[in-house]
C-alpha cells in the first residue's frame, strides 16, 4: 500500500493495488474536488479516504478501477452514494462517512461483505438490502434512518453482525431474524421499535448477544426460553416489558450479561438450579419485583456486577451469602424493602473487594464491617439508613486514592470532620444528617459538595478559595455564620450552583461575579445579607435562578436582572430594597422569567404597563407544553432547585420547579395606582398577588382571560368598583382572596365562585349576595340566590380542595391541575379523599453521578 502527498496524485502508477490518503490535506489545493481520474487505474482494488477536507459529492464519472475495498471517513461528503460507487459489482467492503439517503440500488452490490455508514445517512433501509447475500457486517449505527425494517433482512444467511443502534427505526422486530443461524450480534438499541419481543430468537442456539435497550418494547419475556439458548448477552433495558422474569433465563449455560432494567418486571423471583454458568453481569433494577431474593443468585460464581435496586424486595438478607461471590466487584441493593444482617467485627468472613457498591435503604445500623479491607472501592452509597455516631476510624482509609463518589445522607451522623483523605472525591453527599461542629476541610472538597440539612456551624473555611474545579455547593439549612467569602463570586468558572440557604451569613455578598460563566442557581435566602445586589451579577449569563430572599438586602429594583437571557426565577421577597419599578427601555427585558417574588419589600410608585408586557415567557401556554414537562436547573439528576412560594398564606416549598410554574407576587410594598389592564396577558399565570399594597380603581375585566388562574389575591387595597362578572371562566381557581377592599355590589354567581367561603370577601361593606349573608337589592342584581354549596357544605369543599392543589404540587402541576378540576366539577369523589387524606409523605431523587448507567441515588 502506498500513502501519497497530493502533488503525486497526477503521476500515479497504473499498476498500484492498494492506495492509502489518509492524512494528505487532500482538497485544499483543488477547492475540496476529489481527483476522480484514480478511480480509473486499472489495477487499484484498495483505497482509503479520511481525514482530509474533502466536501461536496462524490465524484459521479464512471468508476472503472477493481475496487473490493473502499473507505471515505472524517470527510465532508453529501448527496448519498452514486451510481458510480452501487455500480462497483466485485466491491467487497465499504466504510462511508457522509450524508443523504440510501439508494435502493445498495442491493446492485452483490459481492458485499461488510457495509459500514457513519454520519447523517437519513431515509428508511430500501428493501433492496436483501440483496446483499454474501454479506457479513451491516453497521449502519448512530445515523438517521427512519421507518421500518425491512423483511428482507430475513434473507441474508451469513450475516453475522447487524448494528442498527441510535437511530429512528419504528415498528415490531420481524420475527425473519430466526433465520439468520450465523448471526452473532444484533444491536438495536436507541430506536422506537414497538410490540412484543420475537420470541424465536431467543432460541437460535448458536451463540448471539442481543442488544434491544431503549426501545418502547411491551409484553412478556418469553418463558419458553430453552436452556439450550445460545444467548451470550441480553439487554433489553429501558423498555416497558411487563410479566416475571423467567427462571429459565439463569440456566441459560452460554449467557455472561443479562440486563432487564427499567422495565414494568413483576412478580418474584423464584429459585432456580444453577449448572455450569459463565454468567456475570445482572442488572433486574428499576422494575416491580417483590418477595425474597432469591439464594440462587449467590451461587453464580463468576458473578462481578449485581443490581437488583429500586424494586420491592423484601425480608432479611444475610450478608454472609455475598461473601461465596469472590470476584463480585460491583453490588446494588439499594430502595427496596430489605433488612441485612450484617456479620460481627469478630467475624472472619473473606469478602469481595468492592469497586462499586449501594446499599442506599437498606435499614443499616452501622458502616458494614466488611468494608474495612475494600481498598479499590470507588462508589460508596449507603444514604437512607440509620447509621448514627461518628464513623469507624478505619473508614478514613477506605479506598486509598481510589474513593470518587461518596454518599452518607439521610442518616443519623453527628461527626464528619477534618481534612478529607480521598484526593479522587469527585461527589460528597452528607446531606440530612445530624452533623455538628465544623465544616470539614473546604480544601479537600469534591466536585460535587452536599453537606445541607444538618447542625454544623462556624464559617466557611477560607480554603475553598483554593478550589479550582467545584460545580456544585450546597451548604443549606445550617447553622452557618460569620461572612460569606468574596471568591465565591469568581472563584470557580465550573461552578454551577452555590446553595447557601438558611444559615446566618453576614455581611455583603460576594460583590464580583466575574468569572462565572457557569453559574445556573444563585441561593441565598434566609440569612443577614445586607447591602446592594452586585450588579457584577450581569456578567452571569447562565443564570436561571437567583434567590436573596429574607435578608437585609437594599437598593432599587435591580432591572438591569432583566438582561440575563435564561433568569426563569426571581426571589427578592422580605428585604429592604425600595423605589419605583421604571418601566423598561428595550424589548427583551426578562425574556424566560416564571417565577417573580418581591413581596415584603418598600416598593412604591405605580405597576408600569411595560413591566407586565416583557414578561414573555409568561404570555401564553402553547398547546403542547404541558406534554413536554421540564424542570428549572442542572440536568444532571441530582441537584434539584427548589424554591417557597405563597399560595393562601401558606409557604409551600417547590421541590422541583417545572418550567409551566408561573406566579408573581408583589404583595406588601407601596405600590399605587390602578392595576394595568395588560395584566390579562400573561395568560400562563398560575398565581397572582397583589395584596396589601395601595392600589385603587376597578378590578381589570381582563384578568379575566388568566384562565390557568389557580390562586388569586387582590386582598388589603383600595380597590372598588363591582366584581368582573367574567372572573366566572377563572375554572381553575381554587384560592380567592378579595378581602378589605371597597368592591361593591353583587358577588358573581356559578362556577368556581360558587365554592368560596365569606373570609374571601371581608370587609367590603358593599359586596352582597352568596355567600355572604347581606342579600342584593333585585335592581343590583339578577341572578338566582340560591344554588348548592352553602354552608358547611362549602367550607369543607374549600378546606378539600386545597389539600388537591398542595398535592398536586408535591405530586406535579398537571396532577393538580387535573384533580382541582375532578374535585370541582365531581364533588368529592372517595378514591381522592382517602389518597389525600391518607397520603405519607415521600422524597424521590435521582443521580448519575459517580455510578453508572442507571443507576438511583437518594
Amino acid at each position: 500500500m502506498y500513502r501519497v502527498a497530493p502533488p503525486t496524485l497526477a503521476n500515479l502508477s497504473s499498476s498500484l493495488v492498494s492506495l492509502n490518503l489518509d492524512s494528505c490535506n487532500l482538497g485544499e489545493t483543488n477547492g475540496g474536488e476529489f481527483p476522480a481520474h484514480i478511480f480509473q487505474l486499472p489495477n487499484l482494488q484498495s483505497i482509503q479516504l479520511g481525514s482530509n477536507p474533502m466536501r461536496g459529492h462524490f465524484p459521479k464519472s464512471n468508476w472503472t478501477a477493481p475496487l473490493k475495498f473502499l473507505e471515505v471517513v472524517d470527510t465532508e461528503f453529501s448527496g448519498g452514494l452514486p451510481d458510480s460507487i452501487v455500480g462497483l459489482k466485485i466491491l467487497e467492503r465499504l466504510h462511508v462517512e457522509g450524508t443523504g439517503e440510501l439508494p435502493d440500488s445498495i442491493g446492485n452490490l452483490v459481492s458485499l461483505k461488510s457495509l459500514t455508514l457513519a454520519g447523517s445517512f437519513t431515509g428508511s433501509i430500501p428493501a433492496s438490502i436483501g440483496n446483499l447475500t454474501q454479506i457479513s457486517d451491516i453497521d449502519l449505527s448512530n445515523g438517521n434512518f427512519t421507518g421500518e425494517l425491512p423483511f428482507s433482512l430475513g434473507k441474508l444467511v451469513h450475516l453475522t453482525s447487524l448494528d442498527l443502534e441510535s437511530n429512528h427505526l419504528t415498528g415490531q422486530i420481524p420475527n425473519a431474524f430466526s433465520n439468520l443461524t450465523k448471526l452473532s450480534v444484533i444491536d438495536l438499541g436507541m430506536n422506537n421499535f414497538r410490540g412484543e419481543l420475537p420470541f424465536s430468537l431467543f432460541n437460535l442456539t448458536q451463540p448471539i448477544s442481543v442488544y434491544f435497550s431503549n426501545n418502547q418494547l411491551t409484553g412478556p419475556i418469553p418463558t419458553s426460553i430453552s436452556s439450550h439458548s445460545g444467548l451470550v448477552l441480553l439487554d433489553i433495558s429501558s423498555n416497558s416489558l411487563t410479566g416475571n422474569v423467567p427462571s429459565s433465563l439463569f440456566t441459560i449455560p452460554s449467557l455472561q450479561h443479562l440486563d432487564l432494567s427499567y422495565n414494568q418486571l413483576g412478580g418474584n423471583l423464584d429459585d432456580f438450579q444453577v449448572n455450569k454458568s459463565q454468567l456475570f453481569f445482572v442488572d433486574l433494577s428499576i422494575n416491580k419485583l417483590h418477595g425474597p431474593i432469591p439464594r440462587s443468585l449467590f451461587r453464580f460464581v463468576h458473578l462481578t456486577d449485581l443490581s437488583l435496586a429500586s424494586n420491592n424486595m423484601t425480608g432479611f438478607l444475610d450478608v454472609e451469602v455475598i461473601s461465596q461471590l469472590k470476584d463480585l466487584t460491583s453490588l446494588d441493593l439499594s430502595y427496596n424493602s430489605l433488612s441485612l444482617s450484617l456479620p460481627s467485627s469478630d467475624q472472619n468472613s473473606s469478602f469481595p473487594m468492592f469497586t462499586f457498591l449501594r446499599l442506599s435503604s437498606c435499614n443499616l445500623l452501622e458502616i458494614p464491617i466488611f468494608l474495612r479491607d475494600s481498598m479499590y472501592v470507588h462508589t460508596l452509597d449507603l444514604s437512607s439508613n440509620k447509621i448514627q455516631g461518628h464513623l469507624p476510624e478505619w473508614f478514613w482509609g477506605l479506598g486509598e486514592g481510589f474513593l470518587t463518589y461518596l454518599n452518607l445522607s439521610h442518616n443519623l451522623l453527628t461527626s464528619f470532620q477534618g481534612s478529607l483523605p480521598w484526593p479522587s472525591l469527585s461527589v460528597l453527599d452528607l446531606h440530612s444528617n445530624l452533623l455538628q461542629g465544623l465544616l470539614p476541610d473546604a480544601g479537600s472538597w469534591a466536585e460535587f459538595v452536599f453537606i445541607s440539612n444538618n447542625n454544623l456551624t462556624g464559617e466557611i473555611p477560607l480554603s475553598i478559595c483554593d478550589k479550582s474545579y467545584t460545580s456544585i455547593i450546597d451548604l443549606s439549612y445550617n447553622n452557618l455564620n460569620g461572612k460569606i467569602p468574596q471568591c465565591l463570586g469568581s472563584f470557580s468558572d465550573s461552578l454551577t450552583v452555590l446553595d447557601l440557604r438558611m444559615n446566618n451569613f453576614h455581611g455583603v455578598m460576594p460583590t464580583k461575579f466575574s468569572n462565572c460563566e457557569s453559574l445556573t442557581t444563585l441561593a441565598l435566602n434566609g440569612n443577614q445579607l445586607e447591602g446592594p445586589l452586585p450588579h457584577s451579577l450581569h456578567n452571569c449569563k447562565e443564570l436561571e435562578v437567583v434567590d436573596v430572599g429574607n435578608n437585609k438586602i437594599s437598593g432599587q429594583f435591580p432591572h438591569w436582572l432583566g438582561a440575563l437571557p435564561k433568569l426563569r426565577v426571581l426571589v427578592l421577597r422580605s428585604n429592604k430594597f425600595h423605589g419605583a419599578i421604571v418601566s423598561p427601555k428595550t424589548k427583551t427585558w426578562f425574556p424566560m422569567l416564571r417565577i417573580m417574588d418581591i413581596s415584603h419589600n418598600e416598593f412604591t410608585g405605580s405597576l408600569p404597563s411595560r413591566f407586565f408586557e416583557n414578561l414573555k415567557a409568561m404570555l401564553s401556554v402553547g398547546s403542547n407544553e404541558l406534554l413536554k414537562l421540564q424542570y428549572i436547573g442542572p440536568d444532571d439528576g441530582y441537584y434539584q432547585d427548589d424554591v417557597k412560594v405563597t399560595m393562601k398564606g401558606i409557604d409551600i416549598e417547590l421541590k422541583r420547579i417545572l418550567t409551566i410554574f408561573t406566579t408573581i407576587d408583589l404583595s406588601d410594598n407601596g405600590f399605587s395606582g390602578k392595576i394595568p389592564s395588560n395584566i390579562g396577558k400573561l395568560k400562563s399565570l398560575k398565581g397572582l398577588n397583589f395584596s396589601h399594597n395601595n392600589l385603587v380603581g376597578c378590578i381589570p375585566p381582563s384578568i379575566g382571560s388568566l384562565t390557568n388562574l389557580e390562586w388569586l389575591d387582590l386582598s388589603s387595597n383600595h380597590l372598588t368598583c363591582r366584581i368582573p362578572q367574567n372572573l366566572l371562566d377563572l375554572t381553575f381557581l381554587v384560592v380567592l382572596n378579595f378581602s378589605h377592599n371597597k368592591l361593591e355590589g353583587p358577588i358573581p354567581l356559578g362556577k368556581q365562585f360558587n365554592s368560596f367561603s365569606n373570609e374571601s370577601y371581608l370587609g367590603n361593606s358593599g359586596l352582597c349576595g352568596f355567600p355572604l349573608s347581606k342579600d342584593c337589592n333585585p335592581s343590583e342584581t339578577k341572578h338566582p340566590s340560591a344554588l348548592p354549596f352553602a354552608g358547611q357544605q362549602s367550607g369543607s369543599m374549600f378546606e378539600f380542595g386545597w389539600k388537591v392543589v398542595v398535592l398536586g404540587y408535591g405530586c406535579g402541576v398537571v396532577f393538580g391541575l387535573i384533580m382541582g378540576y375532578v374535585v370541582f366539577s365531581t364533588g368529592k369523589p372517595q378514591w381522592l379523599v382517602t389518597l389525600v387524606e391518607g397520603l405519607q409523605p415521600r422524597k424521590l431523587k435521582r443521580s448519575r453521578i459517580g455510578g453508572r448507567r442507571h443507576r438511583t441515588s437518594n
